[in-house]
């Protein structure tokens, strides 16, 4: 744009309100300008030949600059590369923490996991014991199983032997089956289970063959000869009248014999009143003295006693003398095994019965009636023996031998 236009563009712009200062300022202006242009001419030499030499001097620049900027760009790269570095050293760190973390939580798993295993393994190995133990007791158990019928069988061996041995002893004896003899409480003689079918019993059911065992109360007593001879002729005398006139004295009490003749084959339940009838015999003894009724006969007071129930198969029952003695009439109550208490029922009228261990008087047992008593000691009344009946009995000597006693008298 030359000066003219500026002008023109100045009117332009000022609407022609331009004074002529403003002229003559836009006149030196142009002056300025082509000094300016003269003066131009040396500068674009000048200016060409740094423009050639400018290309060196950037590179040199260039290159200064370059090696300025990695100076001064170096901290920045080793701030780069020291937070590069930080990061790979973090993201190593960042792996080997999660390595350490994985491996923690797996230690810490493996922890947590081990009370379980350990339980596991705990309640695997308290399940084979259990399995071993339960094995174990089913091979004790089998053992004393085995243990049990070994002896079992053993025993039976042995009960066997001693049956057969039993037998054969028994057999080369009598030849008679076993049998066990002797005279019971109450004079009772029992034989076993099989001494029926040697035995046998008449329509009285009454045993019909006693040969050994009247034997052998012959050899423990020889008064009982005529009895045991007469056994053969017994049906002379079974339930045939018996007359006691003979036999008895008023204000006296009669001595009677369990095996009488008259009496002793009559039958006392199964057995015969010979062999096992000392209790009726004693009742029978004082009944006569109390009551002094001579009906009553050995062999009817043998049925009362059975027929009121005191007879039993281990002889004749203690309830006889009260509840027995009752039912005739008579009064009998058990005494207390004193001397003085005997006395004094004695002194009193009374009778005493008594229950005898083994002694003087049994082998087994048997009972016998006191009747009075003396300076020397007691006056007996023994219905199996008229020697034992003949003697005084001090009172040491009959206590050890007393079982029981009871009082008898006449009823109120």
């Amino acid at each position: 744009m030359n000066g003219n236009q500026s002008a023109v563009r100045w009117d332009e712009i000022y609407g022609g309100g331009v004074n002529a200062q403003s002229r003559e300022f836009a006149g030196k202006g142009r002056k300025e300008r082509n000094t300016e242009a003269d003066s131009s001419d040396w500068r674009v030499t000048s200016h060409c030949s740094r423009a050639a030499e400018r290309p060196r001097a950037n590179r040199q620049e260039a290159s200064g600059s370059r090696r300025i900027r990695p100076e001064a760009e170096r901290p920045r790269a080793n701030r780069q590369e020291a937070s590069g570095s930080r990061r790979i050293r973090s993201e190593a760190e960042r792996a080997r923490a999660n390595r350490q973390e994985a491996s923690g939580s797996r230690r810490i798993r493996s922890e947590a996991e081990r009370p379980r295993a350990n339980r596991q393994e705990a309640s695997g190995s308290h399940r084979n014991s259990r399995i071993a133990d339960m094995n174990r007791n089913r091979r004790n158990a089998a053992r004393m199983r085995q243990q049990r019928r070994r002896k079992a069988a053993g025993r039976f061996c042995l009960a066997a032997a001693a049956v057969v041995l039993w037998m054969a002893v028994l057999a080369a004896l009598r030849g008679v089956p076993a049998l066990l003899k002797g005279q019971m409480p109450g004079g009772k003689v029992l034989a076993d289970a099989e001494q029926g079918a040697f035995a046998g019993e008449n329509a009285e059911g009454i045993n019909t063959e006693y040969p050994e065992i009247l034997q052998e109360l012959l050899e423990k007593n020889e008064e009982t000869s005529d009895y045991v001879a007469g056994y053969g002729k017994r049906e002379e005398y079974i339930g045939k009248p018996v007359d006691l006139t003979q036999d008895f004295v008023s204000g006296q009490v009669p001595l009677l014999m369990q095996w009488d003749r008259r009496w002793g084959y009559d039958p006392y339940g199964k057995e015969m009143i010979g062999l096992a009838g000392c209790g009726p015999l004693c009742l029978e003894m004082a009944y006569l003295y109390f009551t002094e009724d001579t009906s009553m006969t050995p062999a009817k007071m043998a049925q009362f006693a059975y027929d009121n129930g005191f007879y039993t198969e281990s002889g004749t029952s203690w309830a006889l003398w009260t509840e027995g003695t009752a039912k005739l009439g008579l009064e009998g109550k058990e005494l207390s095994l004193d001397e003085n208490r005997m006395k004094d029922w004695l002194d009193a009228g009374g009778l005493i019965v008594c229950s005898m261990w083994p002694g003087d008087f049994t082998s087994t047992g048997h009972f016998i009636l006191i009747r009075g008593y003396g300076e020397d000691g007691f006056y007996v009344n023994d219905p199996n023996r008229r020697s034992t009946s003949g003697k005084v009995w001090d009172y040491e000597t009959l206590h050890y031998q007393i079982r029981n006693l009871w009082g008898l008298r006449q009823g109120k």
